[in-house]
């Protein structure tokens, strides 16, 4: 195995475990969602979006990927308001 394969099967290995953390999200987003729904709550609630941002920036050990950690919980959160979109478009 070259040294190319061995990263990516680590990086292979680390999706696995991003998809069962990302499943395990959804479920709980589902969950808040059904909350807002049942009281009439707005999906978007951006001063906690802003805070779960920082809070993650702040568990870097490398500071130097604040950038990063930014746009990827912007990014999810983007996709699970949007979970909770089609949940509360349901009737």
């Amino acid at each position: 195995m070259s040294e190319l394969d061995g990263y990516r099967n680590d990086i292979d290995a680390i999706d696995q475990e991003l998809t069962t953390l990302f499943e395990k999200r959804l479920e709980t987003v589902l969950k808040v969602g059904e909350y807002k729904k049942r009281h009439d709550l707005p999906i978007l609630d951006s001063s906690r979006e802003k805070a779960v941002i920082e809070k993650n920036i702040d568990r870097l050990k490398n500071k130097a990927y604040q950038e990063e950690v930014s746009e990827f919980y912007k990014a999810l959160m983007a996709i699970t308001r949007g979970t909770q979109q089609k949940l509360m478009d349901e009737e």
